[in-house]
């Protein structure tokens, strides 16, 4: 399984994904995780799993239509895309969907964040590399 969100580490993280799917004959799973924003104390409560907009969904497909192509010439037999909708941060998205799928290895982008946010936030990479159940290969 791969993290994609259109970013040049993403799209190097699919670059080594789609080679280790075809070496070794493997399914690749492409995935975006969709966290909204936060919604304020006082709005309406808002559905579970959360609504992934319609702009962001086509963004998306034709995101996946590309690396989905891109696999497919280079040779992966088996190739899926999934958007998770989530609550919670972007990396919790992911574990859970990798566990769900019974990965054995993830891929994803080193794409760091800096200055407060990182230190408040912490990195998505991070995250998954801590509370992933399977192998995580950090692409840099």
């Amino acid at each position: 399984m791969v993290g994609v969100d259109g970013s040049k580490y993403a799209e190097k993280a699919f670059d080594v994904a789609a080679d280790m799917a075809k070496k070794y004959e493997a399914k690749l799973l492409i995935v975006t995780v969709y966290s909204p924003p936060a919604i304020g104390l006082l709005g309406a409560l808002p559905p579970y799993p959360p609504l992934v907009p319609k702009e962001v969904a086509e963004n998306l497909k034709t995101l996946y239509e590309k690396y989905i192509a891109k696999a497919k010439e280079m040779g992966v037999k088996a190739v899926e895309s999934k958007i998770v909708p989530a609550w919670n941060l972007p990396g919790a998205g992911f574990v859970t969907e990798a566990e769900k799928q019974g990965c054995a290895l993830t891929v994803i982008g080193s794409r760091g964040l800096t200055g407060v946010t990182r230190t408040l936030m912490g990195s998505t990479a991070e995250y998954i590399t801590a509370h992933a159940h399977c192998s995580v290969h950090i692409v840099r």
